[in-house]
């Protein structure tokens, strides 16, 4: 219910975008048309992103799930970019009357392809490596651990006015997660581990002005769920 309730969320803002949009060629219906960033092109690949994500973990064993980050795009010349970022948060884990907070650090850096396809339409691939570090408390400590993962994939970005939309689709390989798995001894998951798949990031932005704006986006893989939202800061 959760998932569907985030993916709804974020395809009612761009569909709202798009409808405020309308051409690709022309500025947003109503607002007045943005001076092109300092790279001379609509689609800046030089920003800050100040974050705040609610995560589901899509289970009823795991709840309370936030965290708060910091990422960032830098450009390599015209076609290459790299990125990375840092977030920091956790979860309660729980079953029945037990409740363990669990803390969490995540690390990402990867360096990425642009393709322009069309008038601020571009192609993206981008490829990296992912960190996770989680640690338990109260009595079991026992069960903190490291998660290491590489990550590739395809992307798009689109602006229309005000409005930019971007989309991710990763292919992700994970080593060491132990988000699945529960701490009651008798439970049939103790051992399970989520080892990786596809990671789908779909997201709007509206630009406040050439230097600021506002973002939503999700994060969708195999088990869990994200909705993050937060200020970009393009210099």
């Amino acid at each position: 219910m959760k998932k569907t309730v985030l993916t709804l969320a974020i395809a009612s803002f761009l569909v709202a975008g798009m409808a405020e949009a309308g051409d690709w060629s022309r500025p947003a219906k109503g607002l007045a048309p943005l001076a092109a960033p300092i790279t001379g092109s609509c689609l800046s690949y030089d920003y800050v992103d100040l974050e705040y994500s609610f995560d589901d973990y899509g289970s009823r064993f795991f709840d309370n799930g936030n965290s708060y980050g910091l990422g960032f795009s830098k450009s390599l010349g015209s076609l290459l970019f790299i990125n990375g970022s840092i977030h920091t948060g956790g979860y309660d884990h729980s079953w029945g009357d037990n409740i363990v907070d669990v803390d969490t650090r995540r690390y990402r850096m990867g360096v990425g392809v642009r393709h322009e396809i069309a008038e601020c339409v571009d192609l993206t691939f981008e490829g990296g490596f992912d960190h996770m570090d989680s640690e338990y408390g109260r009595d079991y400590s026992h069960r903190d651990y490291d998660s290491w993962a590489y990550y590739f994939g395809p992307g798009i970005r689109a602006r229309a006015g005000r409005f930019e939309f971007f989309a991710k689709a990763l292919y992700t390989d994970r080593e060491g997660d132990k988000r699945q798995s529960y701490l009651a001894e008798e439970s049939v998951y103790l051992e399970q581990a989520y080892d990786g798949g596809w990671v789908f990031t779909p997201g709007v932005i509206l630009h406040l002005n050439e230097r600021l704006g506002f973002k939503v986006a999700g994060e969708f893989d195999g088990i869990d769920s994200a909705l993050t939202l937060g200020a970009r800061f393009h210099f």
